[in-house]
């Protein structure tokens, strides 16, 4: 950090014409912007540049550094990026300009040989999972500190939007500037972010605000179009400004929408059965393949790459389930074969290319990988639960869980169960909204029968409807039927003894191939389909 901040404080006391290179989600995009704005306000001459993916590629490429000493700049700093950008490294050095990388990728065994601020570097010691934002916004601090200017503080909305869309765990650090930059969004919303909202007024800015509606449009604009759109955007100084490209970002969004429903289809057509499905097309535009390999995902309950080809390169985006670890994969196959071009990311979520020549080579390690390292569980559909309800909490009750927004990755919303029947159910164009025998409101995209007694997990929230204060739930999940694992391990015990059982017990016992007098060995519950289904529920009490 002490090397690059004094490198970038450097730049703005002698006005120097700083590049700075951004990735084109909205991580890169929000600290991209972070980055320009403060060292342009501290004196630099700071210019973004945001790579399109789908023509140049992730991260700084050689051709950047070129073109930025061919517009005679004095250094480049990249965002969100640079971890792995050994030939843009070389390719500075022998052309002379300066060189700096601010990221949070892990690192692929060797370094780039530049100065680098990393928080997953070998031997760091600081809290490790930060966004590319949170690390662009921390050395902007530390440049602040050499200058003796204000710290860049009005940007934490930014920092806060980039950690939850991220899916960087609101955890230690990252929560207290998600929460910080959570509150400034709520007191000052940014015109960009007022425009996508339509207003932004009577709605609550919550952890899943930013998620499921402005990540989404923010993450369009470089999978599927123009990433500079999306940093005019947040960059907008008026709602009148801002307007015009929220309106195009929407409609970039729609087709999106429309291409990963056909890309998903037809990945889940060519699934064969393996342990990592690796699928890849020469017809897919490349920014809707993350989205695609995280459907595939969630429907064969395994990990899975999506790719493009692209001439003899194949660029995928993988998505991993339970504690499979990606980027262990990678790197074990990486080990086997050599043929993996490049390669990044996360445990749950990365990247890689390899030459189309090796596909049949790499798909068949990573799937030996798989079948090595996959566990039963690791394909339970797992519902955390929190406490549960027995009666129908206060509005100020139910106020008092804003203290722990913004919500997210390892910080997930409090989860409620509730066992009861539903009296009344309203339908809509995929929703239902149930209200319980207790009074209590739910909406569920879940199909509910009134008359049935019914297992609901859900989340809270407080509806104003004309001054009135009235609790709404929105389901996680819905259930007829469930099985927990002690009240199973009891059916069990009294199976063993002669007893009569429920017959979903007996079920699951068959499809463990139990046998109920003699010697029965030691098996996991995950095996079963039926557990699978209807018993995949953590809870630290029995429901």
């Amino acid at each position: 950090m002490d090397a690059v901040a004094r490198r970038l404080a450097r730049a703005a006391a002698k006005r120097e014409k700083v590049l700075v290179v951004g990735d084109s989600d909205c991580d890169g995009v929000c600290g991209t912007l972070i980055m320009t704005r403060f060292l342009t306000r501290c004196g630099a001459n700071a210019r973004p540049y945001i790579p399109a993916r789908q023509d140049e590629g992730y991260g700084i490429q050689p051709s950047h550094v070129r073109r930025a000493v061919d517009n005679e700049f004095d250094l480049i700093v990249t965002v969100d990026n640079g971890i792995s950008a050994f030939q843009a490294a070389e390719t500075a050095r022998a052309l002379g300009i300066d060189l700096v990388v601010t990221d949070h990728h892990e690192p692929q065994g060797k370094l780039p040989d530049v100065p680098i601020v990393d928080p997953k570097l070998p031997g760091s010691v600081c809290y490790r999972e930060y966004s590319g934002t949170g690390i662009a916004y921390l050395t902007c601090w530390a440049v602040a500190r050499i200058l003796g200017v204000p710290a860049p503080e009005e940007y934490l909305d930014l920092v806060a939007l980039a950690t939850v869309v991220d899916v960087c765990p609101l955890t230690g650090e990252n929560f207290s500037l998600a929460r910080r930059g959570l509150l400034q969004m709520r007191a000052n919303l940014r015109p960009g972010l007022q425009a996508l909202l339509n207003g932004g007024k009577g709605l609550p800015i919550t952890g899943r605000t930013l998620s499921w509606i402005l990540g989404p449009l923010i993450n369009s604009a470089g999978r599927y179009g123009n990433p500079l759109l999306a940093y005019r955007l947040l960059s907008a100084r008026t709602v009148e400004e801002a307007e015009p490209l929220a309106r195009e970002l929407k409609r970039i969004n729609a087709e999106r929408k429309n291409m990963v429903e056909a890309v998903s289809k037809e990945c889940l057509a060519r699934c064969d059965g393996s342990a990592f499905p690796l699928i890849a097309s020469p017809d897919w535009p490349e920014g809707v393949i993350g989205i695609a390999a995280g459907r595939l995902v969630e429907a064969v309950l395994r990990p899975a790459a999506v790719g493009v080809i692209c001439g003899k390169i194949v660029r995928f985006s993988a998505r991993s389930i339970g504690e499979f670890n990606l980027t262990a994969a990678l790197e074990e196959c990486q080990s086997r074969t050599k043929a993996l071009k490049a390669f990044g990311g996360h445990k749950l979520a990365a990247g890689f290319s390899i030459d189309y020549a090796n596909l049949h080579l790499v798909r068949d390690t990573l799937n030996d990988i798989a079948r090595s390292q996959l566990q039963p569980e690791d394909r339970a559909r797992w519902i955390e639960i929190d406490a549960r309800l027995e009666a129908v909490p206060t509005p100020a009750e139910v106020e008092r869980l804003d203290f722990l927004e913004p919500h997210g990755n390892e910080n997930p919303e409090p989860t409620f169960y509730v066992h009861d029947r539903a009296v009344n159910v309203r339908s809509g164009a995929g929703w239902f909204l149930v209200r319980l025998n207790s009074g209590l409101k739910f909406f569920t995209s879940q199909p509910v029968e009134a008359g049935e007694r019914i297992h609901t997990a859900i989340s809270l929230a407080v509806d104003v409807y004309d001054g009135h204060k009235e609790i709404i739930g929105h389901a996680v999940d819905v259930r007829t039927f469930l099985c927990a694992r002690d009240s199973l391990m009891r059916q069990y015990m009294l199976w063993r003894r002669g007893k009569d059982i429920s017959e979903w017990a007996e079920r699951i016992f068959s499809e463990l191939g139990l046998e109920r007098t003699g010697f029965n060995a030691k098996t996991s519950l995950f095996l079963s389909p039926t557990f699978l289904r209807f018993g995949a529920v953590r809870s630290g009490q029995d429901l």
